[in-house]
Order: C-alpha cells, then sequence, then structure tokens
C-alpha cells in the first residue's frame, strides 16, 4: 500500500520526459495478440529478473546462492529473494537498487533518449515493481555503510542486526522473533495523507504534461 503511493511520482518521473520530448504514440499499446502475448511475457520475465538481480546483488555482497531464498509473500502479493544470512549495509543497497537501476532506468533512458514508446513503459513498470526496494531504501537511509543488515525472516522489509564496528552475526531466524506476529510498524494518518496529497499533486502535473 505504501509503494502503491508512490505511483503517481514515479510516472511523473519515468512517464514525463517522453511525452514531453516526443508525445503520446497514436497506438501507446500493443494491439495484436502477439505483441500483447510477447509485452507479458516480457513483463512476467522482467519479474523473474527482478528477483534474479536481487540475489545476484546479495551473492556480490557477503552471501552466497545458497542462502538465497526466492518465493513470494502472499500477504503482500510479491515475490522475493530472500538473503538468510547478515550482510553489510552497502551491499545490501546495492542489492536492493540493482533491479530498478538495470530493468527500470535502463529501458527508461533508452526509451526517452530514442522515442520508443514500448521501452519508455516498459522502464516504468519495473520501477513501479521496485517501488518497495526504494521504501526499504529510503527506511535505511540513516544506516551506516557497514552495519549488518538482514532481510526480515518473516515480513518484507529487512532487520538492523549488528553495528558497524562489530564482526558478522549469526543469521536470524524466525525462531530468535518475538512471538507476536501483529505489525507493529504503522504509518500515521498524516503520512498517509500526505503521501496521497504528493501522488494527487504529481498525476495532475503528469496530464497536464501529457496534454502539453
Amino acid at each position: 500500500m505504501r509503494a502503491a503511493a508512490l505511483l503517481a511520482p514515479i510516472a511523473l518521473l519515468a512517464l514525463g520526459p517522453h511525452l514531453a520530448l516526443w508525445g503520446l504514440p497514436e497506438t501507446p499499446f500493443p494491439t495484436g495478440l502477439g505483441s500483447i502475448l510477447l509485452f507479458c511475457g516480457a513483463f512476467v520475465l522482467g519479474v523473474v529478473l527482478h528477483e534474479g538481480l536481487h540475489g545476484l546483488g546479495h551473492v556480490r555482497g557477503e552471501a552466497t546462492w545458497d542462502d538465497v531464498r526466492f518465493g513470494i509473500h502472499w500477504k503482500a502479493l510479491t515475490p522475493f529473494a530472500q538473503c538468510t544470512v547478515p550482510t553489510r549495509a552497502r551491499a545490501y543497497r546495492v542489492a536492493l537498487a540493482l533491479p530498478g537501476l538495470v530493468l527500470g532506468i535502463g529501458p527508461l533512458a533508452l526509451g526517452v533518449s530514442t522515442g520508443i514508446w514500448l521501452a519508455t513503459f516498459y522502464g516504468f513498470l519495473m520501477l513501479v515493481a521496485a517501488a518497495g526496494d526504494l521504501l526499504i531504501l529510503w527506511v535505511l537511509r540513516g544506516v551506516p555503510p557497514r552495519a549488518w543488515v538482514q532481510d526480515h525472516p518473516r515480513q518484507v522489509g529487512c532487520l538492523v542486526v549488528a553495528g558497524a564496528e562489530s564482526p558478522a552475526p549469526a543469521p536470524v531466524s524466525e525462531d530468535d522473533l518475538p512471538d507476536d506476529r501483529t505489525n507493529g510498524d504503522t504509518l500515521s494518518f498524516i503520512h498517509l495523507l500526505a503521501l496521497a496529497a504528493l501522488s494527487a499533486v504529481c498525476a495532475a502535473i503528469g496530464f497536464l504534461i501529457a496534454l502539453g
């Protein structure tokens, strides 16, 4: 739900430059059955590659492929690549950012520079898929680069398990967590209202850009 609040700002920043430079094509979306299936297949492949790039980012840090678990958070309806061991916050941030950079920014830059609308739109979709990663990066903004961070064993998100000066800590498992499974990380009404207002303003600006 919080990542969804970023949809309008991402749309403005991703689609706005293309619309301003090239305008909206007469047929912005695939119409033939073959084109639709090809685009949907590319999107599904992008989702799979998204998690694979997360895993690659973790392995680039202190983890191995055996330490990365793939699956789906059914409550959040999101696939995941979960690192089961602590890694340095710097490496963890790289693992978070890698899919958005490769699958989002890459096609987006290609589409905006060449006028290929489908490349821009694909990059936009991949950036939307990376919105949750962006939120976690924001949450970790004050964590020192050498602190130890691990994916939460149970929920979407992560745990800061040790400070920068600590040696490599032991992995945190579900058995190490409190029995209370309620989500204590609540977002205040004011924050939700601010996110909704920001999304509305950005959507209005993006609409005006599209009209222009």
